[in-house]
């Protein structure tokens, strides 16, 4: 009779515990795979050049191939509550809408862009969030049993130094593209004092699956040199592994934003949100043409949420202490 007490205590102590774990959306952990000794998190794109001549070579042409001209953000502004997402059918940005192709969330990168490629992910809007979706997550129940089998591996390509945001950006958009999920996990702390962006591919329910695709990744782009000759398995954090890009009640309770003077070009706006998102939780980056008539486009960096207006203006007063580089700040109410 103790034991069989004993044993129902153990259970609801274990269901309690997982509960915690899933609700922890913004605690930042992740668990290295294998041993320290076999991984070097900072592997720089000059170092990994030394055994692969042609990084460099192939940085400008991805760049190029990815970066340059409108993209097909489905990520759209339109008003309340704010975003929409807009179907593949409907590519291309417009003079009437921003259009958001970049989020940040305290660590964490998304690109919006929906590639037209085979995928097994989506960009899907319920009614409290816009989402990454996985096909396994669509008929999933919400107990314990179905939280095992949601993906909780990722696989790491390659770590790329705070100089080198833009040339991060430009390889996730290269995966994302051709229809894996992929995201950059900026460290938390600083090493060799700077900041590193981990390029990784997620989510796999097993680790067999994750180093599956990470060999599949390194043969695929092997002759173009984009990633070292070995990627590894991690397992992230749960605010790593959050699938919402956008809380939509964020806007909506807390309805004020700073923002950045317009940019002309992406490669600057990039820089420029690499810097902000280090004294951040959440920010993103939008594009949109500049008339209806012109292929001109214009970009725009947001710093949100603030519930007040007043609250907006102590952040900026903390910006330009900690990022003296930006002179002009303004807030604006959604």
């Amino acid at each position: 009779m103790w034991f069989t007490a004993f044993a129902m205590a153990g259970v609801l102590w274990l269901l309690i515990y997982l509960q915690m774990t899933d609700n922890q959306e913004n605690a930042v952990a992740t668990l290295l795979i294998e041993s320290q000794e076999e991984l070097n998190d900072n592997i720089t794109t000059d170092q990994f050049s030394e055994d692969n001549e042609t990084s460099k070579d192939n940085d400008d042409e991805v760049a190029e191939k990815i970066s340059n001209g409108a993209e097909w953000s489905h990520l759209v502004e339109t008003g309340s509550p704010f975003w929409d997402v807009i179907p593949i059918s409907n590519p291309g940005v417009s003079s009437e809408n921003w259009h958001t192709i970049m989020v940040q969330n305290h660590y964490k990168f998304d690109s919006t862009i929906t590639p037209l490629s085979p995928r097994e992910w989506h960009l899907v809007r319920n009614k409290k969030s816009i989402r990454v979706q996985f096909p396994y997550e669509m008929t999933a129940v919400k107990d314990i049993l179905a939280r095992k089998k949601r993906g909780k591996f990722s696989i790491q390509l390659i770590s790329i130094e705070h100089e080198q945001f833009s040339h991060a950006v430009s390889l996730l958009k290269r995966l994302i593209h051709d229809g894996y999920y992929a995201y950059l996990q900026r460290t938390e702390t600083k090493f060799e004092e700077k900041y590193w962006y981990r390029v990784r591919v997620g989510f796999f329910k097993n680790l067999e699956d994750a180093r599956m695709t990470g060999r599949e990744i390194i043969e695929k782009y092997q002759e173009e040199g984009l990633f070292p000759s070995k990627s590894w398995p991690v397992q992230p954090g749960p605010q790593e592994l959050s699938r919402p890009v956008i809380d939509l009640r964020q806007p909506l309770n807390k309805s004020w934003v700073i923002q950045l003077p317009l940019y002309k070009n992406q490669s600057d706006a990039l820089k420029d949100l690499a810097d902000i998102s280090t004294e951040t939780d959440f920010s993103y980056i939008s594009q949109k043409l500049d008339s209806a008539s012109s292929e001109e486009l214009l970009f725009r960096i947001r710093i949100g949420f603030f519930e007040t207006k007043r609250d907006a203006q102590r952040k900026i007063y903390v910006l330009k202490k900690k990022l003296p580089q930006f002179k002009s700040f303004k807030t604006r109410h959604l």
